[in-house]
């Protein structure tokens, strides 16, 4: 695993769209509550903390969006909808 570990400089980070290593705001189109995770490798995952994997329902769902988009997430108790609301490093 160390073998093919990779540093991200987050000062080179894209914001324009969710990566690996941003931290977004997202918000619940039901209901309106707003949510903060950081995406993060399958490894790091620790919902508690709000760092979600990268290939988790959400992460899946929201990697390479853009701020302002509205995603839809396929989860075991129905579909969510989410907007992006902010891309942060």
């Amino acid at each position: 695993m160390l073998r093919n570990a990779k540093i991200i400089d987050d000062e080179n980070l894209n914001t324009g769209v969710v990566s690996l290593g941003s931290t977004v705001l997202l918000k619940d189109l039901e209901n309106g509550d707003e949510f903060t995770y950081t995406i993060v490798g399958s490894i790091e995952a620790n919902p508690g903390a709000n760092k979600i994997s990268n290939e988790s329902p959400v992460g899946k769902a929201i990697l390479g969006q853009p701020k302002g988009e509205v995603v839809e997430v396929d989860v075991p108790a129905g579909r969510l909808k989410y907007q992006i609301l902010d891309i942060l490093r």
